[in-house]
């Protein structure tokens, strides 16, 4: 029996790609996604490959870096070229998706699947093409519209995202059922993402560790993040010498945290800034706690999932959350700690709340594994999703 093939059109990139062409702007998350549904989808019997733009902002040193492809697991990634050039970079990403989506007729069957990850512009010629050659277009929506962009950029960006969505008939994976209004057809899933293996369980004694990771800006809660921690210097509890925050990324708000990071007091700050793949995960096991602080007054809380609580709570840490997107249907109060109002006195008062019930914690942690081992098991997904896209 022939499997059936896809391709996944994104702009996922793994570390050594990103070091070779010179990239620090890529998203990790975005990547780790993308490879773990690709993986999901393998092991249900689908033969995907990931065609990749493999581009970032370009810094004018005018490189030319070529195509090429590279395997990461049982995954095959082909990497389009990039240009590091004011504008030519831009017609290079563009021009270049159309080799690899035309290549595909010659080895796919008929009912190709291609999934489009988000609106992007880029995308558009390929996703004209792939329409003539008969392949069946889905769209992976990660982020909907959290701003009005201005100018032509924001025309642009709009119009390409209307037509992105009329191309792409043959359904669409949601990151939160909420975007399901910014995508016009019936024919939709929520995908949060894939969960991972557990780690070995971790003793809640010592030093608590808490880690707010990814982009640090003010809508992930950054400043709220600040805030918490300078309103905790200020009670004088010695119990919070036991209280290690950490934080990981990059992001608008980077240095402030750095800042704070670097006044001594209880509880200490400890920021690592952007770390490697292989660093992070080695860094988890150590963690106890996991911040995700999206603000619900924010867009951004409602308009996207954070795709790292999946991987926080399946590897065994406890999620502490504000109730945004689709967490409070995951996770019920009993396997997440969620704040009951995203005020820097409300996390303070959260921290110091699991450095006194760190059993209460232990066994919140341990059931949020369970039900994201169970919901979002690789196994699940990947049969979801191949039923998704290729009903029988």
């Amino acid at each position: 029996m022939t499997r059936p093939r896809m391709a996944y059109l994104c702009n996922a990139i793994d570390e050594a790609t990103c070091l070779v062409r010179g990239i620090t702007s890529d998203s990790p998350a975005a990547t780790e996604k993308v490879l773990q549904v690709a993986s999901a989808l393998v092991n249900a019997g689908v033969r995907p490959i990931i065609l990749s733009m493999g581009r970032g902002r370009q810094h004018g040193s005018w490189r030319w870096h070529r195509a090429q492809v590279r395997r990461t697991g049982r995954l095959i990634v082909v990497y389009a070229p990039f240009m590091d050039a004011p504008i030519l970079t831009h017609i290079v990403s563009i021009l270049f998706l159309l080799p690899l989506v035309w290549r595909l007729r010659c080895k796919a069957p008929a009912g190709l699947v291609l999934l489009a990850y988000n609106w992007l512009p880029y995308y558009l010629p390929a996703l004209e093409l792939a329409r003539q050659l008969g392949y069946r277009l889905f769209l992976d929506l990660e982020d909907g519209h959290v701003t009005d962009m201005p100018g032509i950029k924001g025309r642009v960006v709009r119009a390409a995202a209307r037509r992105i969505n009329e191309l792409c008939k043959g359904g669409a994976l949601l990151a939160a059922s909420s975007l399901s209004t910014q995508y016009p057809g019936p024919h939709t899933i929520c995908c949060y993402g894939v969960a991972g293996i557990p780690d070995p369980a971790r003793p809640w004694s010592g030093k608590l560790r808490v880690l707010l990771g990814g982009t640090l800006q003010e809508d992930t809660g950054a400043r709220l993040f600040i805030d918490a921690v300078a309103q905790l210097r200020q009670r004088d509890d010695p119990t919070l010498e036991d209280l290690e925050l950490i934080v990981t990324g990059k992001g608008a708000m980077a240095q402030d945290v750095e800042s704070i990071a670097s006044i001594s007091g209880w509880p200490k700050v400890n920021f690592k800034g952007r770390l490697s793949r292989n660093a992070y995960r080695d860094m988890l096991k150590g963690v106890h706690v996991g911040l995700c602080l999206k603000l619900g007054s924010s867009d951004l809380g409602h308009t996207t999932f954070p795709s790292k609580v999946i991987e926080m709570a399946s590897s065994g840490m406890l999620l502490l959350t504000t109730r945004v997107s689709d967490i409070p249907s995951l996770f019920s109060d009993e396997e997440a700690l969620y704040l009951s109002a995203d005020t820097p006195k409300d996390l303070a008062d959260a921290l110091l709340w699991l450095l006194n019930n760190r059993g209460h914690a232990a066994e919140m942690a341990s059931r949020g594994s369970a039900r994201i081992q169970a919901a979002c098991a690789q196994a699940k997904v990947g049969q979801d999703l191949k039923s998704f896209f290729f009903p029988s």
